[in-house]
């Protein structure tokens, strides 16, 4: 985690904790308390998003560590077809399976 994001999750936690009290002594605490939360899940969030879109920025480039991503199953090699159903290898040519569809 980076200092952001530390920060963020301190700010968040303390407005949780602030709001039991906010919501017994003041509106004025309440309402401070909503702004910690809401500051602290702003520089956590952001945080995340920016390390996200670093990885995806680095896997579209092709500097990934994991090589070449390889499509599964292009040839329909393991004879699934649309809604869930199998062709099995004694169909008939006339599209109809070994069930009568």
């Amino acid at each position: 985690m980076s200092i952001r994001e530390i920060v963020g999750l301190i700010l968040i936690i303390g407005g949780a904790a602030t709001t039991p009290l906010g919501w017994i002594v003041s509106h004025k605490i309440l309402i401070g308390s909503a702004a910690l939360i809401g500051i602290g899940g702003a520089l956590f969030y952001t945080a995340r998003v920016m390390k996200r879109e670093e990885r995806l920025a680095r896997e579209l480039s092709g500097g990934g560590e994991h090589g070449h991503v390889v499509p599964g199953d292009i040839n329909n090699s393991t004879g699934w077809r649309s809604g869930g159903r199998t062709e099995t290898l004694e169909a008939d040519s006339s599209g109809h399976g070994a069930d009568g569809d």
